[in-house]
């Protein structure tokens, strides 16, 4: 096989590969936003993350670590928070979601799709 239809092959099987990646030093923001509702989701290419939901009088965040658990699932887990924390009006109680991916540009966490603010 010649050198040029070797690397044809590996540039059509790296082509049809989908995965989430998050460049080094780059933070990603994805955002969702309605008159009175707001949700937002930061992914740092360290694989941590800031989740807030605002809406009413509710403002709601966590933070913690992101992981791919499949080619296009995302798993946030929101790191422990002390006790006066979860006694507070916007302690996030879903400590882990799985964040699919449908695009670079569109994740779905619930059944909230968020785009990504490009800059």
């Amino acid at each position: 096989m010649l050198l040029k239809e070797k690397f044809f092959i590996l540039m059509i099987f790296f082509a049809s590969c989908k995965t989430f990646f998050v460049p080094q030093d780059v933070q990603r923001f994805y955002f969702k936003e309605g008159k009175d509702y707001k949700y937002s989701l930061i992914l740092n290419s360290d694989s941590s993350f800031l989740f807030t939901k605002k809406y009413f009088e509710v403002n709601a965040a966590c933070y913690g670590k992101w992981h791919q658990i499949s080619k296009d699932t995302l798993l946030i887990k929101c790191s422990d928070q002390d006790l006066s924390a979860m006694l507070q009006s916007g302690y996030m109680s879903q400590r882990e979601q799985k964040v699919i991916v449908l695009s670079e540009n569109k994740l779905k966490v619930d059944n909230v799709i968020l785009k990504r603010k490009l800059k």
